[in-house]
């Protein structure tokens, strides 16, 4: 009897130690699902990222909620930021992954798609700093590119494989344009990281501008010395790093101190190279819930040695360090972000043209991330379905990649084998 009367005063004493602030903390999650959304379409690299975080970041979130994840792509990922700032739950269900360079766009401040306040978002972490990254410039070798100093002295732009504006594989090719001089011109209107490299493999595009552990989990064949692309500008870097020593950096290139100005103000935001954030106006103890979650996420061995499967660059920050950049940026000369304006008010950009086929057949396979093959004219085609950029419809309703299956005669709408399927209607 004393022994259980013992033991009640000690629980008793211990829920009194509890102050009711932590006791709600410990529940703060529980019974809900919390969604990652991702600025781009399934397969690039902000993709790999955003939903690596979403395998991970429950478990150390209290009340160890569901977290899915949900692609949003638009306008190079300033309509996912832009959903969450104005439309965002403020409970931290809800936050995103987008191109590092948004802030710098809205901050720029001459943008009508960008309409949020990087200082005011919540900002929650980043995966990765870029120690050890850069930005590449890669070309394919049947270009005759083989050094930066043949690019400029091309007689016409090369084109880069793109998606929009407010993405840095948009603008830092038109800034480098301007300022390096450099032959180059973005083909705008891909959906995603994966549609980009096939654009270019299929020779659609002569190159494009990715990371190197984007190349190294999408596409390590790019990085092979025997392979048919060949890196030729290191971006985001201060030295050349030391597996590509004979690639400049362009701040090596730069011989005009203004010059030299943007390309460091460009930079900077790779340095939050994959950027998550929540809506602002999240109480003190949310943030600081969120972003202890994050890191610990990213330290998880289990997540640790998934990375290291993956090919993925970790070197984590949390959101307090993100917020340093985003005000280093907003501190940075008006002049810098007037002449970063001024290149964008006419980029000379032009857009691709889609030819589309429509292909009816049978399904015969599924994949992961919506990958499906089906049957026609007695050929085997592969094709995708990517959230926010296919229309799928089964049944006369829309419906979700997942509601695909063997046997369902469909019509697919897509450009050719292994691209993002533009409609896919089945029966």
């Amino acid at each position: 009897m004393l022994c259980t009367l013992r033991s009640v005063t000690a629980a008793a004493l211990a829920a009194l130690l509890v102050s009711p602030g932590a006791a709600g903390a410990a529940e703060m999650f529980h019974g809900k699902t919390v969604k990652v959304m991702i600025g781009y379409a399934a397969g690039g690299g902000y993709d790999t990222y955003g939903r690596f975080v979403a395998r991970h970041i429950g478990k150390y979130l209290p009340g160890k909620p569901n977290v899915i994840t949900q692609n949003m792509p638009g306008a190079g990922s300033i309509a996912v930021v832009n959903y969450i700032y104005n439309q965002g739950a403020k409970d931290g269900t809800e936050f995103a992954i987008f191109a590092r360079s948004a802030p710098i766009l809205a901050l720029a401040g001459e943008s009508k798609q960008t309409r949020f306040d990087p200082l005011k978002l919540t900002w929650v972490g980043t995966s990765s700093d870029y120690q050890g990254e850069a930005y590449m410039m890669m070309v394919r070798k049947d270009s005759g590119i083989n050094t930066i100093n043949d690019m400029r002295a091309l007689k016409t732009d090369i084109r880069f494989a793109a998606t929009s504006f407010g993405s840095d594989g948009t603008d830092v090719p038109i800034v480098l344009r301007e300022v390096l001089g450099l032959k180059v011109v973005p083909l705008r209107g891909y959906p995603g990281g994966n549609s980009l490299y096939l654009a270019v493999d299929r020779g659609e595009a002569q190159g494009r501008m990715t990371g190197i552990a984007s190349m190294k989990t999408a596409k390590p064949d790019w990085l092979k010395p025997d392979g048919h692309m060949r890196p030729i500008l290191q971006f985001a870097t201060r030295t050349r790093l030391p597996e590509f020593p004979d690639v400049p950096t362009a701040r090596e290139i730069a011989t005009k101190k203004e010059d030299l100005a943007l390309i460091e103000m460009l930079e900077a935001p790779f340095y939050m190279a994959r950027p998550f954030a929540a809506p602002p106006g999240l109480s003190a103890e949310t943030t600081k819930v969120l972003r202890a979650g994050f890191m610990k996420a990213h330290k998880d061995p289990v997540a640790i040695k998934e990375a290291e499967k993956q090919r993925l660059e970790l070197s984590p920050s949390d959101g307090a360090e993100v917020q340093k950049i985003i005000e280093r940026l907003a501190e940075m000369p008006r002049e810098l972000y007037k002449r970063y304006s001024d290149i964008l008010r006419d980029p000379k950009s032009p857009v691709r043209e889609v030819k589309w086929q429509t292909v009816d057949g049978k399904i015969s396979k599924i994949a992961k991330k919506g990958r499906f093959e089906f049957q026609a004219d007695g050929k085997t085609h592969k094709s995708r379905v990517s959230s926010g950029y296919t229309k799928l419809t089964v049944s006369g309703k829309a419906a979700k990649a997942k509601s695909l299956k063997e046997g369902m005669s469909c019509s697919v709408k897509f450009e050719g084998d292994g691209t993002d399927a533009s409609e896919v209607t089945c029966k």
